[in-house]
């Protein structure tokens, strides 16, 4: 039975781990946990260099791009609303789905810029009294 860990993997050397003991067949690392882009990209490439596939977990913004350029990527967990994603909330514009796949954004990069407005109205600290 194939096994999917590592959502929460705050590294490489967490991955590495795993890859070592061949505790691991898919990677879930996600990006906004594991360190950044740079560092996602540095266990993937680890990865594919055991045979292992990554299927990243949760932000499908931003994980979407990086699975369609990852040789050894798979799947990507879309969420259809904001209810369990909130962070939908924070950027400016949301990636398109049809026949059941992701349709990215045509521009380089992430393809997304954060709304300074919701930032403002999300982001805001509040005083607790």
């Amino acid at each position: 039975m194939p096994i999917a860990t590592g959502e929460i993997g705050y590294g490489r050397w967490y991955d590495k781990e795993r890859l070592d003991k061949g505790a691991a067949a898919i990677l879930r690392t996600d990006v906004l946990v594991c360190g950044g882009i740079s560092e996602w990209r540095r266990i993937a490439a680890t990865a594919a260099s055991y045979g292992v596939v990554m299927c990243p977990h949760w932000f499908h913004d931003v994980h979407a791009p990086l699975v369609a350029a990852t040789q050894n990527a798979r799947y990507v967990e879309y969420f259809w609303d904001d209810q369990v994603l909130n962070f939908r909330r924070l950027i400016d514009r949301q990636l398109g789905h049809k026949y059941g796949r992701i349709v990215l954004h045509e521009e380089p990069g992430l393809g997304f810029a954060f709304d300074e407005g919701a930032v403002a109205k999300y982001g805001r600290w509040t005083e607790i009294r």
